[in-house]
């Protein structure tokens, strides 16, 4: 039975998953409740595995960094040999989502990746072993991508920003590396406790992450959901664009923007052009948010495929693994 959230769950989350290091203080101001309350919410949130982690997203693209997907149909498999095939991409550091999914494509998984050379070498690598259990195989390349928060849980329109939108390698010291470790899965450790870790001090761990923020090296810290536990589903639609535009580009974005459902809006290379990522309560609704918006953009949206994503067996995002 889904957990029924109250307003002010939602208003946590949604304020969260803009920014899920502020303060407590701040949260309190913001939403109008006590300290007291707001923590106790929050714990009792992650008890209920709504939330899952505390994350820290890194731009791929200020570390030198190409991200690929890879959508896999897979033959003559037992549950058995799909766990291994699961446990092999989960080991595999190169890799930081993997994805289940009720469609053709039986799984999908995430690579970053410096060149094609090491792209090459990567999948290679996986199909050696792998190969004979896979029946097509498509690859997709990530250009860039807008992330929107989780709006619809309060009526109102998506906090937009861009993530890996140009390739250009930023320096990043030894102690700037500690601190997106242990920011990776926990971006709400107190300062002073991440100074304590890494042997530095609180003053010094402040002005790194203010740094690191400047410098958009961390895009946005944001909440790691499991939304079937409220009664919402992951889906992504695969969309096939008659041709690119960019003030239809624009006029796309706002579209999923206002949504509030739609928090990944991903431009790619590949045999499709575009994919959307979305919470929505059951594939009905997916696919008839779908085909309103296909209707709304006639001569942009030629047609898509939603794909229900059933598991996530790998979905920290956590690109601290290649730093």
């Amino acid at each position: 039975m889904a957990y029924e959230l109250d307003l002010l769950d939602k208003r946590i989350i949604s304020e969260l998953d803009i920014d899920s290091r502020q303060p407590i203080t701040i949260l309190s101001k913001k939403l109008q409740k006590a300290r007291n309350v707001i923590e106790y919410r929050i714990k009792k949130l992650q008890e209920e595995g709504i939330i899952k982690n505390f994350v820290t997203l890194l731009d791929a693209g200020k570390l030198g960094l190409n991200v690929w997907n890879v959508y896999l149909e897979f033959q003559n498999t037992t549950a058995g040999i799909e766990e291994k095939i699961i446990n092999s991409l989960k080991k595999n550091k190169k890799v930081w989502w993997v994805a289940q999914t009720a469609s053709k494509w039986n799984l999908i998984y995430s690579i970053f990746v410096k060149d094609i050379k090491e792209l090459y070498e990567t999948i290679n690598n996986f199909n050696a072993e792998f190969g004979k259990y896979i029946l097509n195989q498509s690859l997709v390349a990530h250009v860039e991508a807008e992330i929107n928060s989780r709006s619809y849980l309060t009526n109102k329109p998506s906090t937009a920003i861009s993530w890996s939108k140009e390739f250009k390698t930023e320096e990043i010291n030894d102690l700037d590396k500690k601190i997106l470790r242990e920011l990776s899965t926990n971006a709400r450790i107190s300062s002073v406790n991440l100074a304590e870790k890494i042997g530095s001090t609180e003053r010094v761990v402040i002005y790194r992450i203010k740094d690191l923020l400047k410098r958009k090296i961390i895009t946005r810290f944001r909440l790691q959901l499991d939304t079937t536990k409220y009664g919402y589903h992951f889906y992504k639609a695969i969309i096939h664009l008659k041709n690119f535009e960019e003030k239809q580009d624009q006029l796309l974005k706002e579209y999923c923007r206002k949504l509030g459902n739609i928090f990944h809006y991903e431009k790619k290379i590949g045999p499709w052009m575009l994919e959307l990522e979305m919470d929505c309560e059951s594939y009905e609704k997916a696919n008839e948010l779908m085909k309103k918006m296909k209707e709304d953009f006639p001569d942009y949206i030629k047609n898509y495929e939603v794909i229900l994503i059933t598991a996530e067996p790998k979905g920290e995002l956590d690109l601290t693994q290649m730093i």
